[in-house]
């Protein structure tokens, strides 16, 4: 049996329509929500705001970031006294020690690490710290 003229065309057009309509039962791919105005609001961009050295610790103190480097990703905790400890995802855990020096955010990985310093920033939904790029861990 062989399918010419008129029915091909009706099942042409029944098949497409079937396809459209799959294609129209929500919104697929990737949707930008902001947290102020849901789906469809546009997202504010933040200044890149560059911390001063009193900033920095009510900033980070008590808090738990993940942190991604050059070097290795894992979670930072950092304390009041000066130090942190992480859990990296290739080096394992470990602890260091973190301070602010003329503006600068400095850090020690690491009981035989080099110290590392650099500005401290944020971009509104990270912090840059030194050689480090932190996301804090809301619960």
């Amino acid at each position: 049996m062989k399918l010419t003229g008129r029915p091909l065309s009706i099942v042409c057009v029944i098949s497409c329509a079937l396809g459209l309509a799959a294609c129209m039962s929500g919104p697929k791919g990737i949707r930008f929500i902001d947290g102020a105005g849901g789906a469809g609001a546009k997202a504010v961009a933040q200044p890149i705001r560059q911390f001063t050295a009193a900033e920095i610790p009510p900033a980070i103190v008590g808090k738990t970031f993940q942190y991604t480097r050059s070097d290795g990703n894992g979670f930072v905790t950092y304390n009041a006294d000066g130090t942190f400890s992480f859990q990296d995802d290739t080096k394992g855990e470990g602890t260091g020690r973190w301070e602010t020096s003329n503006n600068l955010f400095c850090e020690i990985f690491g009981a035989k690490a080099i110290q590392e310093c650099g500005e401290f920033k944020s971009t509104g939904d990270a912090y840059f710290a030194a050689k480090s790029r932190l996301v804090e861990m809301k619960s």
